[in-house]
């Protein structure tokens, strides 16, 4: 059973957690971090605390929505229903999604971290464009945008005749349908795949600080005979990184095959097919960046990498990650890195000492 609520070790974590997350859901600007008190929750205690914990945030939400309608009017009498009940859903299945990547039930546990990330990120994708679509369908919508539009045409106009042409031809009608077109074609998915990442890398540390501490009462209260149960979750969170992920060799072939359709249904003017494709192929693109990352984690995991290097290559890459046509070369760069391990395996631990010893005998990981 996924809730324990007679249990006081797992009821108390999952309301501390519930209430972190439905605080950064509605503060506004830690609104991004909504979902990492439920990845925290998930690799510092068990499953069972981080669905417990969600299943407290969604009932809490729902509460604090209708709570904070005006006084006499019900849901389902507000004028606002719909948006109402969009908001809880998504809410709750982003919620819900999340909580399956980093906590899987039994069950589940046995599908590898990248796929449930993938699937996962699918779902959510998918629920983000009915949502958008569904926002840009209402005239309140083209009027926001054409008054912010003509706000930042009024603010960029100079004496440069030909610019300021170009600028009062653009329409708010354009822009949203370049919007559309970037949303479909990979642009939600981006987005949740991002959103994934981020809360779970987040959610991860944290944990390990926690972990990594009481690693250390473990080893004090070893002489008695106890070992920690918190310092074999750390181990197992240390091999949880990207230095680690490896993209299935077949992908590239979908890679490519992705790339030549997208073409040609551009060419014959297939646009669902071609959709279908574009999230595709940015689908492989996303796991291969990752591959290119995790082979740059690699190497600055190394030991004999000296720390200031790596803090200075960590330094690096996130300036260049916020530069403007840099940040294009670097991910490229490392989309291209992650694509040419397919040939060249970068990540080939060195063996120290002769291959008798037990120690230094076997380098894998």
């Amino acid at each position: 059973m996924f809730l324990d609520i007679s249990n006081r070790k797992i009821l108390i974590p999952a309301l501390i957690g519930a209430g972190l997350c439905l605080l950064f859901i509605k503060s506004g600007f830690l609104s991004l971090f909504f979902l990492v008190p439920l990845g925290f929750l998930g690799y510092r205690y068990s499953y069972k605390v981080a669905w417990t914990a969600f299943f407290f945030a969604v009932l809490g939400n729902i509460l604090l929505t209708l709570g904070s309608l005006e006084r006499g009017q019900g849901l389902f009498s507000s004028g606002n229903t719909t948006g109402i009940i969009w908001e809880l859903l998504y809410f709750a299945v982003m919620t819900c999604i999340f909580t399956w990547i980093v906590s899987p039930p039994p069950e589940s546990a046995k599908l590898p971290m990248s796929v449930r990330l993938v699937g996962g990120s699918c779902l959510g994708a998918l629920l983000l464009t009915v949502i958008f679509f569904r926002i840009i369908s209402s005239p309140e919508f083209i009027r926001y945008l054409d008054s912010i539009l003509s706000s930042f045409i009024a603010m960029q106009r100079s004496s440069n005749v030909v610019q300021t042409a170009i600028l009062e031809s653009v329409t708010a009608e354009a822009v949203l349908e370049m919007i559309m077109a970037i949303t479909v074609r990979g642009g939600s998915l981006v987005s949740c795949v991002l959103l994934f990442t981020i809360c779970r890398q987040m959610s991860f540390g944290l944990a390990s600080m926690f972990l990594r501490r009481g690693r250390k009462d473990g080893e004090e209260s070893s002489e008695a005979g106890t070992v920690g149960t918190s310092s074999l979750r750390t181990s197992s969170l240390e091999t949880s990184t990207l230095a680690m992920f490896r993209v299935n060799p077949s992908v590239i072939w979908v890679l490519s095959a992705s790339l030549l359709f997208v073409v040609l249904m551009r060419m014959i003017n297939l646009a669902v097919i071609e959709i279908i494709l574009w999230n595709v192929l940015i689908l492989c693109i996303i796991l291969y960046l990752a591959q290119g990352i995790g082979i740059l984690q690699f190497f600055l995991m190394r030991p004999s990498t000296p720390p200031l290097m790596g803090l200075l290559f960590i330094v690096l890459f996130f300036i260049l990650l916020f530069s403007p046509v840099f940040n294009l070369a670097l991910l490229g760069g490392l989309t291209i890195l992650g694509i040419a391990e397919n040939w060249v395996p970068f990540r080939v631990p060195k063996k120290n000492g002769p291959p008798s010893t037990p120690e230094a005998g076997d380098g894998r990981n």
